[in-house]
Formats: C-alpha cells, sequence, structure tokens
C-alpha cells in the first residue's frame, strides 16, 4: 500500500468512526455540557476532513494513473508520459488503421479515436499518423458453433510477422510533422556573454551565431497484392486487415533500420551511425564489467549528462549478451552474484539492444568489435526537455489500386512514408563507442 492509499484509509476510517459517533449523539434523550462539545467538534471539522478525503483520493488516482502510464509510455523515453502522451496512447490502442486507409481511398470517413488522433498528430487529409506503428493486436474470431469438416479447414485468426521494437524513441528522437517543403533546423552555437559590471558600466555584447541543418523528404515504401480468391477462401474477418498492418509493421522496420544505418548514398537516409564519429581506437581486448562501467562514466560530461543514470547506451545483440554473463571477477575473490546487464538496468538510463544494430565481422580492421550509441540524458528527461535529435515526417501516404490488377482479382495496397534525415539537433549530446566481444 503506498502512502497516498493508506493516508485515504486512515481518512476514511476516521470519518466512518464520527459519522457513528454523530448519530449516537443524536438518538441521545439528553447531552451533557461534555457531548454537546465533542458532537460541535465533530460538526465543525467535517467539511475540513471531507476536504482532506477528495485531496488523498485525487493523490491515489493520481499515482493510479502514473503506474498505468509507466506501464504503457514508452518505453519511449524512460520516463512517465505526461497527461496529453497517455491520451495519446489510448487514442492509439483504439484506432483502427483499416479504417484509415479506406477513409484514404474514398469509401469510409473518418469519427471516433481515428478522427481524434489524426487531430491530435495534425494529419492532413489522406494520411495516417506516424504514430500508429504501435498496433494493437486482432482479436481472436470465435465461431458460434464447430463447423463439419466437408466445410473446411478451421483456421486459427492469422498472426503477423514479428519485428523487433523501435529503437529510435530510446534515443529521444523527435518525429515533428512537416506540411510542405524542406525542413530545417538551427541551434544557437555561440552563447550571449555575461559578467559582473561596474556602476555605469555597459554589460558584455556578443554577435550570436547559430548553425542550421536541413532535410528534403525521402521516401519510403512497402506494398502488398491480395487476390479476392485467398480472401474468401479463408474466409477470416480479419484476413485482410492483418495483412495491412503487416505492410505497416514491416515499413516501420525499415524506417527503424534506415534511421540508425543509412548512410545517405543513394535513396537511404542519413542515420546515426553516418552523423557520429568513430572511436578513435579499438578496445584491445574483449570488454569486461570495468569496461563497461568506463564507457557510461565516460559519458558523463557535466552538461548533458550530470550522473551516470542519465547515461544510456544502445549496443549491439553480442555486445548485450557478453554483458549479461559478465561479472565484476576480483582476483582472489569470488565472482559477483549480478552481472553488468543487470547493474545497468539498476544505475543507468538504459542498456539495451536490437537485432538493427550493425553487427559486422570487422569494425575499425579488427574482429569481434561491435559499434554502440551513447545517449546523454540529462536534459531530455528534465520537465521542460531539450531537443536533442529530431527526424522530420512528412506523414503516411496511403494508395488503394484497384484498377492495375483488376482484372485478375487483385488489389494492391501501397503505403509509403516521406521522412527526412537523423539531424543531431545537439551533437554532444551523442558519442559513438565500441565494445569487443571476444
Amino acid at each position: 500500500m503506498t502512502p497516498a492509499q493508506k493516508r485515504l484509509k486512515e481518512l476514511r476510517e476516521r470519518q466512518s468512526k464520527e459519522r457513528q459517533r454523530m448519530a449516537e449523539l443524536g438518538l441521545a434523550e439528553s447531552l451533557t455540557d461534555e457531548t454537546r462539545a465533542e458532537l460541535d467538534t465533530i460538526e465543525k471539522g467535517t467539511p475540513d476532513l471531507e476536504r482532506q478525503i477528495r485531496a488523498a483520493a485525487v493523490a491515489v488516482e493520481a499515482e493510479d494513473a502514473e503506474a498505468k502510464a509507466k506501464g504503457e509510455a514508452d518505453d519511449k523515453t524512460g520516463a512517465v508520459a505526461d497527461p496529453e502522451m497517455r491520451q495519446r496512447i489510448e487514442l492509439r490502442s483504439k484506432a483502427s488503421l483499416g479504417k484509415f486507409l479506406r477513409a484514404a481511398i474514398g469509401t469510409g470517413k473518418l469519427d471516433g479515436p481515428e478522427a481524434e488522433l489524426a487531430q491530435a498528430a495534425g494529419v492532413a487529409p489522406g494520411q495516417i499518423p506516424m504514430e500508429l506503428w504501435d498496433i494493437p493486436p486482432a482479436s481472436e474470431q470465435r465461431a458460434v458453433t464447430g463447423a463439419p469438416a466437408t466445410v473446411g479447414v478451421n483456421l486459427d485468426p492469422l498472426r503477423p510477422m514479428v519485428f523487433a521494437p523501435s529503437v529510435i524513441n530510446k534515443l529521444m528522437v523527435d518525429m515533428p510533422q512537416v506540411e510542405s517543403g524542406t525542413f530545417a533546423t538551427g541551434t544557437i552555437t555561440t552563447a550571449a556573454t555575461a559578467d559582473a559590471v561596474a556602476k555605469g558600466a555597459d554589460v558584455p555584447e556578443t554577435a550570436a551565431d547559430w548553425t542550421t541543418a536541413t532535410t528534403t523528404p525521402k521516401r519510403v515504401g512497402a506494398s502488398l497484392n491480395l487476390s479476392v480468391e485467398d480472401i474468401a477462401a479463408v474466409g477470416q474477418a480479419n484476413f485482410e486487415s492483418i495483412l495491412r498492418q503487416h505492410i505497416s509493421l514491416a515499413l516501420s522496420d525499415e524506417l527503424d533500420d534506415q534511421m540508425l544505418n543509412g548512410d545517405g548514398a543513394n535513396d537511404d537516409l542519413t542515420g546515426f551511425f553516418q552523423r557520429l564519429t568513430d572511436p578513435t581506437a579499438a578496445p584491445a581486448a574483449a570488454s569486461g564489467f570495468d569496461d563497461f562501467i568506463a564507457a557510461f562514466a565516460d559519458g558523463i560530461d557535466g552538461l548533458w549528462a550530470t550522473m551516470m543514470s542519465e547515461v544510456a547506451i544502445v549496443a549491439g545483440v553480442g555486445t548485450y549478451r557478453l554483458s549479461a554473463k559478465t561479472f565484476r571477477d576480483a582476483t582472489g575473490q569470488d565472482l559477483g552474484d549480478k552481472a553488468f546487464a543487470d547493474y545497468a538496468r539498476e544505475h543507468t538510463a538504459g542498456w539495451w539492444t536490437n537485432k538493427r544494430m550493425p553487427d559486422p565481422a570487422t569494425f575499425m580492421a579488427v574482429d569481434n568489435v561491435q559499434q554502440a550509441i551513447l545517449c546523454r540524458k540529462g536534459r531530455s528527461m528534465m520537465p521542460n526537455p531539450a531537443r536533442i535529435a529530431v527526424c522530420p515526417s512528412w506523414g503516411y501516404l496511403a494508395i488503394d489500386d484497384i484498377y492495375t490488377g483488376a482484372r485478375k482479382g487483385e488489389r494492391r495496397y501501397v503505403i509509403s512514408a516521406l521522412v527526412g534525415d537523423v539531424i543531431l539537433v545537439q551533437p554532444a549530446a551523442f558519442a559513438q563507442v565500441a565494445f569487443r566481444t571476444a
């Protein structure tokens, strides 16, 4: 029981006892001076007691909402979502991708949670909010009675292919909606000068200087052909919608990979590893407990991270596996009972892995060396967070082509995401580090 819940329970027990006592005194044939004073004290204190109960109930509700939001959010920022974000998450869970697609091709209209989500995300008619990547699981379809064996096969609800969860949100990348044109973001790089001055003296004057980065829209898309015979043969209500959702998930998988590994060549985005600078030297030996500790400790800069709990690292799969079986080993002493992966979960802002992280045979001309991204989250975890990275979005383009394969009884669904390069608004908040797995 939390302190707020305990406080509310105590106040309600007190209220119950006082009401019972007032009822007893009200039934008395006569009151003495002592009992009359007791009754007056209870009556005078009732408004204040009710106020305290209301305040305690609000505190309990806030705790419950915070706990619920913590489980739903986000793992996105490593912190509890604010009320607006919690509302967006609730709308996202209720929204239907199929309804957005029908509205985009003119066979339906947006209303209910879909319309609210579109308005909150600021997307234009015919577009699908980027945050609809998180598709809720399809509901199970159950027959009222069992079908005879001669009718067909009872098919369990179709399962979408499993993709790795997004890792970009763990790196604090904002994805603002852009209406049209080139996206530009500027950062002040020369600060104003402040100084203590004598009476009547001028304060220091500094010429402003800033750096501007721009990006243009690039298209990442996926498509799917459906035949009317396949849909009819399967006979499932969720068949078509699951396949459409599969396109969206495949698209989000490619977008996440591009934001990490895109080299900016040809039609690729410019991703994190292209923006960051490689470490100056490769680790000389396999990383140990103290090497992992040093990577986080070296990330403390006093500006973007002031303590170890404000430093996060996304590492390769091999690196994380090594950390999960690496214990502190002092000469002549027993191994510790906590692997570094467990230690990092308790003392850092995050230590994760993802299948999209690069896992080359060699890096920096050394075998078994993996790249990782360090993110200093100190100022991004404040009440008024500072934007440290951005990847603009021009929205989704959803196309339902009923003409190309019409003679074959086919429908073609295409979803294209228009996004820009990853821009490190505050490059000092990030660093590229390397670990050796063997």
